[in-house]
């Protein structure tokens, strides 16, 4: 629910319906998640990716209940969960993005209206409905807070897009397998209804193997990256400022020109009535 395109790519094998509030993805079904047009069992797995973040708390209980009716064998619920570091992290960011942009970001505005969904919260509804659960913590917050930084520092740049789907790949290749640790931004809760909590428990023992094999990470990429934005946003700063400073010259030289054609003016408008005074005598 609430899914993309990105979810079609990564299993192009399977058959994805995708449930919106809007019909702006192809194929899109369009509902609201707490009142699901489907029969129960309707599907194998049922998965929602950073949207229960964006359900005012009084319906977020009937959204996971329309999630398992619907479900035959497994539930997946990944996105942000309700932390102090959490918290913290996006009231930074909320903070930045105002103070550099002069506007709210439309998604982080509502985790802060709304507040982060609690993970026990969730693990105890689903346990309620019978499903044994697996939870995976998913993106080390100090890590995601300056991802996010760097990106929309980047995102002000004539260069933003491709040096963001750098940053993107740079964190995939590097990053991806030790940010599975605590504190963590996202969680991934897994429900098991009809299915074995078994096998989902042996996939994440995978995050622990990713770790050993692709070790730790290098920052000198990223503070080489952070180091070239803010000397960027520095030359963007003087170009403007530049800029101004032509404009105002301009208008300068224009209003310069103006008074002295005016003034010329009315010193021939004078030697005129001069001589039309003498003429007279």
């Amino acid at each position: 629910m609430g899914g993309a395109e990105l979810t079609q790519q990564f299993m192009p094998e399977h058959e994805i319906i995708v449930t919106n509030l809007s019909l702006e993805h192809p194929f899109a079904v369009q509902s609201s998640g707490a009142a699901l047009p489907f029969i129960d069992n309707a599907f194998d797995v049922v998965l929602t990716i950073d949207t229960l973040e964006h359900i005012p708390p009084a319906d977020r209980q009937m959204f996971l209940s329309e999630m398992m009716r619907v479900a035959n064998s497994y539930v997946l619920i990944t996105g942000p969960f309700a932390s102090p570091i959490n918290h913290e992290a996006e009231r930074l960011l909320d903070d930045y993005i105002f103070e550099t942009t002069g506007q709210h970001y439309y998604y982080l505005a509502e985790h802060l209206e709304f507040g982060l969904p609690a993970l026990h919260d969730t693990e105890r509804q689903l346990i309620a409905d019978g499903c044994a659960t697996f939870t995976i913590p998913s993106g080390y917050t100090p890590r995601w807070i300056a991802m996010m930084l760097l990106r929309f520092s980047m995102a002000g740049t004539a260069q933003g897009r491709a040096a963001n789907q750098w940053l993107e790949k740079l964190y995939n290749h590097q990053f991806y397998w030790i940010d599975h640790t605590e504190p963590s931004y996202r969680q991934v809760v897994i429900a098991a209804k009809d299915g074995s909590i078994e096998a989902i428990r042996e996939i994440g023992n995978l995050f622990a193997v990713g770790k050993s094999a692709y070790g730790e990470p290098d920052f000198d990429h990223l503070l080489a990256l952070w180091q070239t934005m803010s000397v960027a946003r520095i030359f963007d700063a003087y170009e403007q400022k530049i800029s101004l400073l032509q404009s105002q010259n301009e208008m300068m030289a224009a209003n310069i020109k103006a008074f002295e054609s005016g003034r010329f003016m009315r010193f021939m408008s004078t030697i005129h009535a001069l001589r039309r005074h003498f003429e007279g005598v």
